[in-house]
């Protein structure tokens, strides 16, 4: 039996075998036929409007050549549409896309990043393994990988929901469903901050995008609850000056007094010291950018605690950064805190009786306390360096400067 001729690529019948419709988000099925080019290991499908195979056919034939001739490349510069996919994007296409157009810094968007991915692994059911949290390992690659291949379309507000309601299901109790509440809404307001309408203006320029994104319509419960101090800050003061030492007692005075963020006080050089003026500033160095606008600010520091820092910056022996640690990594997503006094320092809290997941951010949740007894929830927000009110439950405007002194004794104790 003879063999059929194999037909040449500038042969318009080799087309029209090969020109075909695109399946749609629906599942359906486009009325205008699609060519497929493959160049150096990459696929693209083109559309060529037609329904008719053999005007379809001849386009492909045409456009093949010029891509033979010029690269893909070029022929997608000449149609304006490089880097413009045909059909609905990809997890992984949107999340590099959106990378590209917003401003936040790096840790915030991989905190984004890893929220989205994992309520889309909860929605579409794909496993987390204990290996799967292995840095650079196989099975997180994996799993990233699976993920970044699901189209954006898949996850829609009704699925969202769905998982939503199956998390706070788990709960055991009052207390853990509250909880899992809680941490569910974190997961959903950090994912949503990627879908952004900044950003969506940008991406839809490139992407073609679903008409329901994901989180459209899911209510998110508020997870900024009213801070209630059950350890007296005076004693932990107390304790923290005559039992701690070193790093440790830094680093817990930044916090408690300074009310600086984890991250601030962790690369906070000593140039940002002050102390003449008995302040600290938050500012951007070459390893740190601060969270938001507003956390660019200046704290005022009592006397005793600035005598403590300098005498301390005595013996640092002209390091850079306050507190003794290990080299800073380039400004990125994945940021290990350098500081070596933050697991000793939490220990001591643990055993202290604030045995939260936190402890920690317990101490600067301690300081704006503080403040917002004494000052109001404006004198608060600006301590603490929050963008909004919805934070510090706004209910009073207070501009005066407080400086939190628990080094003094009460009067006619």
């Amino acid at each position: 039996m003879d063999k059929k001729p194999t037909l040449a690529k500038t042969s318009i019948e080799y087309w029209k075998i090969r020109v075909a419709p695109r399946k749609l988000p629906n599942n359906g099925k486009s009325s205008m036929l699609y060519m497929r080019i493959k160049e150096n290991g990459r696929s693209r499908y083109i559309a060529l409007n037609l329904a008719d195979k053999t005007k379809a056919a001849s386009k492909a034939r045409d456009i093949w050549i010029f891509i033979a001739a010029n690269g893909l490349d070029a022929y997608l510069a000449m149609k304006g549409s490089k880097d413009r996919p045909e059909m609905v994007c990809t997890i992984g296409e949107y999340i590099q896309a959106a990378k590209r157009h917003t401003n936040v810094r790096s840790r915030s968007f991989a905190q984004y990043e890893a929220a989205l991915k994992r309520i889309v692994a909860g929605v579409a059911n794909i496993p987390t393994y204990n290996s799967r949290y292995e840095a650079r390992s196989e099975a997180n690659k994996a799993w990233h990988d699976k993920i970044n291949a699901i189209r954006l379309d898949k996850i829609t507000p009704t699925s969202v929901k769905l998982w939503q309601k199956s998390q706070i299901d788990l709960a055991v109790d009052e207390k853990d469903r509250i909880a899992k509440i809680h941490t569910v809404s974190s997961h959903l307001r950090n994912a949503r901050a990627l879908f952004s309408e900044a950003t969506l203006a940008e991406l839809k320029k490139t992407l073609i995008l679903p008409t329901e994104l994901p989180f459209e319509g899911v209510v998110i419960t508020a997870t900024t609850r009213r801070f209630e101090c059950t350890i007296d800050p005076k004693e932990l003061y107390r304790l923290g000056i005559s039992e701690l030492k070193n790093d440790e007692l830094i680093a817990f005075l930044l916090l408690l007094i300074g009310g600086l963020r984890r991250g601030e006080a962790d690369l906070l050089p000593w140039a940002h010291i002050d102390f003449k003026a008995l302040s600290v500033r938050i500012d951007s160095t070459a390893w740190f950018t601060p969270k938001t606008a507003e956390s660019y600010r200046t704290i005022r520091l009592n006397d005793h605690v600035v005598k403590i820092l300098a005498d301390y910056k005595l013996r640092s022996k002209d390091q850079e950064f306050v507190l003794n640690g290990k080299l800073p990594s380039a400004p990125g997503a994945a940021y290990e805190y350098r500081a070596s006094a933050w697991s000793r320092l939490i220990k001591w809290l643990r055993a202290k009786g604030i045995d939260n997941n936190t402890p920690l951010h317990t101490l600067r949740k301690m300081s704006g306390s503080i403040i917002y007894q004494i000052g109001g929830p404006e004198a608060s927000r600006k301590h603490l360096g929050h963008s909004s009110y919805a934070t510090t439950a706004a209910s009073y405007i207070h501009t005066n400067e407080i400086v939190i002194d628990l080094n003094k004794k009460e009067e006619n104790a």
